[in-house]
């Protein structure tokens, strides 16, 4: 049991008073024994849910927490470090603070043991994700790290960070990744990537869309399109760097791929694979966190989606020096992340705009072919300039997902492409943005789906945008509209 910020108290005082704060705001009174939830599935995502790089809640049904419970502590056993490991992991670790308003941080690493030949003992890390979770508010800012990050380890000079975990292992990891941003770490969770191939597999594959084959000698071959990735197939993707940037594209393609493999989690309810993925985690994983502990989580977690996860990534650029290739953080606006993450658990929108980098968009999610997500392209290259003042009406307009880009085609005239079961929302498109008017609209599943939009705007030669003051002028006519007084716009189109 540690002591926790200074007072002479446990984690689990830490815990309850957490907790107890939380339901004093919100009038609710303790709750008594006997949950009626799938706590064995429930738990099991939580710990998939940090494996993968953020924390995921589950509305399951019963079997009970104290049964959950029982059954992880004789598998505790199995994923904690022993001995001195244990005893120098444990130093290394942050209290928890009892402040009910500050998040809870979990160094996620993966690595993948036998990939170097001649290596023994701890290897180098392939993933490093730092999640920040807040409970009371139900939302989590996961940033990942670049494994080449240009670090200083003593004893051991200038490093690329991936290097921390073989020299010292996960206590090594943990330091560096302290020192490099200065967030508190509070608990470990690391996992060879055999495991994660097994966790793939159990729970039947994740759907993704890729937009562009893989072809990489040091990973393997995937082909383009919609594919539900099995274990090994799931293995290629995270592992191949065969990208225009690396390292910082491989981890975009990972981090999409997690939100997929959340969203598949999501949707399960199977006790029984809950208890087989306690069981790989079991025995392919190592951390920290106790039977108690897991639980406990898992109830602050309950109505917690993966809608409430940012995903960021550590800013730099890549540099040779010495002849090595370093990645180089970028250390004000890095500071920018951090100190947003320490004081809200969130990153701002002003502070994405700054982050946002060429996105090679190699894997997505796979979108529903009903879903509300609309690709903006350039239909020729004069035309370039006008996408981000579209895509952003649309966002204005209220639709939660716009992506940019430009069409493998030439378009000479505006066109808007969609799937026959988008059809209503291509026509609220073309009706709220008066530019649109003189489009051609094109009933087309295949090629909407090769862009993995329902509804995709293409830019043509002929098209005219107006100006942002004027877009916004009219997104909010509605809203001052003396007619409107009184009522409850659900749009503002």
């Amino acid at each position: 049991m540690g002591k926790h910020s200074g007072q002479n108290i446990s984690y689990w005082e830490a815990r309850r008073r957490r907790k107890d704060l939380r339901n004093r705001a919100r009038g609710r009174r303790p709750r008594s024994g006997g949950s009626s939830r799938k706590w064995i599935w429930y738990v099991s995502f939580v710990i998939v849910g940090l494996m993968a790089g953020g924390a995921v809640g589950y509305y399951a049904k019963p079997i009970g927490k104290l049964g959950a419970e029982v059954y992880l502590s004789f598998k505790q056993k199995q994923w904690q470090a022993k001995g001195k490991e244990k005893k120098k992991i444990d130093n290394t670790l942050a209290t928890l603070s009892s402040d009910p308003n500050a998040s809870v941080n979990t160094l996620v690493i993966g690595y993948d043991k036998g990939s170097n030949k001649g290596e023994g003992g701890y290897c180098r890390s392939d993933v490093m994700m730092l999640v920040c979770l807040m409970e009371k508010q139900k939302r989590a800012v996961v940033l990942s790290i670049p494994r080449d990050t240009k670090v200083e380890i003593p004893g051991h000079g200038t490093q690329k960070i991936n290097a921390a975990h073989a020299f010292s292992g996960p206590a090594g990891a943990i330091t560096a990744v302290k020192s490099l941003t200065g967030i508190e770490v509070h608990h470990y969770v690391e996992m060879d990537f055999s495991g994660f191939e097994k966790i793939v597999n159990t729970i039947g594959g994740v759907p993704i869309h890729l937009n562009t084959a893989i072809n990489d000698p040091h990973a393997g071959y995937l082909p383009a399109g919609d594919l539900l990735l099995d274990g090994w197939q799931a293995l290629v993707l995270v592992r191949s760097r065969n990208l225009p940037n690396g390292d910082v594209d491989r981890i975009k393609s990972q981090q999409a791929f997690i939100k997929a493999l959340l969203n598949k989690a999501e949707s399960m309810k199977s006790v029984w694979k809950g208890k087989q993925l306690v069981d790989i985690v079991a025995s392919n994983c190592q951390m920290d966190y106790n039977a108690g502990q897991l639980t406990n989580l898992a109830e602050e977690l309950r109505g917690f989606k993966v809608s409430d996860v940012q995903f960021v990534t550590a800013p730099g650029d890549s540099r040779y020096l010495g002849g090595i290739s370093y990645f180089i953080a970028n250390d004000p606006l890095l500071a920018e992340v951090t100190t947003e993450i320490k004081q809200n658990t969130r990153i701002s929108d002003e502070l994405r705009t700054k982050l946002n980098s060429p996105d090679s968009r190699r894997v997505e999610e796979l979108y529903g072919p009903n879903a509300d997500v609309v690709t903006v392209l350039a239909g020729t290259r004069g035309i370039s300039y006008a996408v981000p003042t579209v895509a952003q009406e649309l966002r204005v307009l209220g639709h939660q997902k716009v992506f940019e880009g430009t069409a493998k085609q030439v378009h000479e005239r505006t066109t808007i492409i969609y799937r026959k079961e988008a059809k209503a929302n291509c026509t609220a498109i073309v009706k709220s943005v008066p530019e649109f008017a003189n489009a051609d609209v094109v009933l087309d599943d295949q090629i909407a789906g090769q862009y993995n939009s329902p509804v995709v705007v293409v830019l043509g030669g002929n098209f005219t945008t107006p100006s942002l003051v004027s877009i916004y002028g009219r997104v909010i006519q509605p809203a001052v509209n003396v007619r409107n007084f009184g009522k409850k716009l659900k749009s503002f189109s």
